[in-house]
């Protein structure tokens, strides 16, 4: 009984959407059939692009596709939706890998320089570290150590405040680009006949992204900081320990991001497939009846419920596959700055470690770590949204394919 229900409610929603914004096919059937004219997937394509206001997220889309045209393909929507109805989508991952990896030569190369201060301060710290052991009292050789690490300290900070800043706001930007997208993509979900899909998917998904933004800058990124900080403290001065505490921030970090993920991944996943199954048999059930209940105009219904349902198809398809390239657009070059900065600290601490100076070096290697956290939270907010995007398309496909 609640599967009949429904049928008729998605039965209801098809005439809606043929009488309502396709009124050129629902109020002259006559000439699209009586002369052998049919409503085509392609032709309600164009009339659901166009009651669709697809203009705020064209912008935005138009936005990235400027910062990022020297390394990705045109991440043009309208271009993407053509090319989908034309079966000319042309996407080449090795173009994407290179133009990844030229991206990620010229982070580093922009680093070298701070690479360059790091070395020189840190072999000036230890020059004076030894000038100190040389003598029994070198007091003024300890004290110009100590302010040339404090410098070498403030230098590393400025570059991490401004990978940390980097994270935060490739984070608020996919918040914004997903707030534009999933509406989109749910009202065509919904267009499809996906209605527990949609009953499902929508309060989750919008709670989700809100929430997303407020734990990463309100608690993520806060422990990583700390983190940060607490080892600095901790290396420099050899009586003043407080290692573990830095290791205990950094572990509830990391089980605070995967706990997240997980409990996204597996809740949508689940709601997914479950809405699916259910909208699939609706879907065949209000077929049916269309065909078979509706008299004299059940074919012409049931047919053109294939077109709106293979129209949407389309477009969803078009606009997910070009979302899941702008948040990928979105991330991947914050995400290449944060990793070439912590490859400098790195290899600045693998070079320093001969010279002796193991304190500077163990600071520049923790300060690495902490970056490494900032690349797992930014690279995992990425990844909910790319299966949130993932999953409402799939959703859709599994609908139709069990129809």
């Amino acid at each position: 009984m609640m599967v009949n229900k429904k049928a008729v409610l998605i039965l209801a929603v098809v005439i809606f959407l043929l009488l309502g914004y396709c009124p050129a096919f629902a109020g002259n059937s006559d000439r699209l059939y009586g002369a052998g004219q049919v409503l085509t997937p392609q032709d309600a394509l164009d009339q659901q692009k166009n009651a669709l206001d697809l203009g705020e997220l064209e912008q935005f889309i138009q936005q990235v596709d400027k910062e990022v045209s020297s390394y990705f393909p045109d991440l043009s929507l309208s271009g993407m939706i053509e090319a989908f109805k034309k079966g000319e989508l042309k996407i080449s991952p090795q173009e994407l890998l290179k133009g990844i990896a030229r991206g990620f030569i010229l982070e580093v190369s922009a680093n070298l320089d701070l690479l360059g201060k790091l070395l020189i301060i840190a072999v000036l710290c230890s020059v004076l570290l030894n000038l100190s052991s040389a003598f029994e009292q070198g007091t003024v050789a300890k004290m110009a150590y100590f302010v040339c690490l404090l410098a070498l300290i403030t230098i590393a900070l400025g570059s991490f405040n401004m990978a940390v800043s980097t994270g935060l706001a490739s984070i608020n930007r996919m918040v914004d680009f997903m707030k534009l997208l999933l509406p989109i993509l749910l009202v065509l979900l919904t267009a499809m006949g996906g209605l527990t899909s949609v009953a499902l998917l929508q309060p989750f998904l919008m709670v989700s992204i809100s929430i997303m933004g407020i734990v990463t800058q309100g608690i993520i990124f806060p422990l990583i900081y700390l983190s940060a900080l607490i080892s600095i403290a901790n290396n420099i001065s050899e009586r003043f320990r407080i290692s573990r505490l830095a290791g205990f921030i950094k572990q509830m970090t990391k089980v605070g991001i995967g706990l997240i993920l997980t409990l996204f991944i597996g809740i949508i996943t689940v709601e997914g497939v479950a809405g699916g199954v259910v909208d699939g048999v609706t879907l065949r059930t209000a077929k049916f009846m269309t065909g078979a209940f509706v008299p004299v105009a059940g074919s012409m219904f049931a047919d053109a419920l294939d077109a709106v349902m293979g129209g949407s198809l389309l477009l969803k398809n078009a606009i997910g596959l070009t979302g899941a390239l702008v948040l990928g657009a979105i991330v991947v070059f914050p995400v290449l700055k944060i990793l070439a900065i912590a490859v400098i600290y790195r290899l600045a601490a693998a070079l320093l470690q001969p010279f002796g100076d193991t304190l500077i070096a163990d600071t520049l290697e923790d300060m690495a770590g902490s970056l490494f956290l900032v690349f797992a939270a930014v690279a995992s907010v990425a990844i909910m949204f790319f299966l949130a995007i993932t999953i409402i398309v799939g959703t859709a496909n599994f609908t139709v394919m069990l129809r």
